[in-house]
């Protein structure tokens, strides 16, 4: 993302880290048509892609996380921007697809001791083996991509990439590793997948 934009990010909202900043990395090249960023967060992905979109939908679990990227994005004077509570698809019509969906999942393993109150352990809490949250994603997010659509997620290795990787190429998808870094005890990786032959 441009070193341009502003952030401002409240105290129970994400934070943007290494993870946030790779994956905006790709965004603007990716976004076209219709985008939804999934766990907007303080609105970094949203506001990544929102040049390049006709329009961008921001969802979140956390409303205040909504209200600092809805801040967040009129800071930087962006407009095509639309944001809305859900969890994952809860509150998406089935019938709505998008051009481009991205997704930085919570994906730490967490046991249960491990867990802290308050909204802000969504954003990073993955359950016992991190993909508590990517599993659901991982069902529920194909019938959401319009036609030659695609999906550009965040992994990390703590949360098994190569999993994810083999659940994609099961249900059809062509997956491109677009970047992998290394940072103090994980390695994050940009993912990108798609149907061939724009089937979907």
């Amino acid at each position: 993302m441009s070193s341009q934009k502003r952030l401002s990010v409240r105290s129970d909202v994400y934070n943007p880290s290494d993870d946030s900043f790779l994956l905006a990395k790709h965004v603007p090249r990716l976004s076209k048509g219709s985008v939804l960023d999934v766990g907007t967060g303080c609105g970094i992905q949203a506001i990544a892609a929102a040049g390049k979109a006709k329009s961008v939908l921001a969802i979140d679990i956390s409303e205040s996380a909504l209200e600092c990227a809805r801040e967040n994005a009129e800071w930087n004077g962006i407009k095509n921007i639309k944001f809305k509570r859900s969890d994952l698809f809860s509150q998406i019509p089935k019938s709505q697809q998008f051009n481009l969906i991205i997704f930085n999942p919570p994906y730490l393993p967490t046991t249960k001791a491990e867990t802290t109150s308050g909204i802000l352990d969504a954003a990073w809490n993955g359950g016992k083996d991190g993909r508590k949250t990517i599993g659901r994603f991982l069902r529920e997010f194909p019938p959401r991509l319009a036609p030659g659509g695609s999906l550009l997620m965040l992994h990390c290795d703590l949360a098994g990439t190569e999993k994810t990787i083999k659940v994609l190429l099961r249900k059809g998808f062509t997956v491109e590793l677009l970047e992998e870094i290394s940072v103090p005890g994980e390695k994050l990786s940009v993912l990108h997948a798609k149907l061939p032959n724009n089937t979907r």
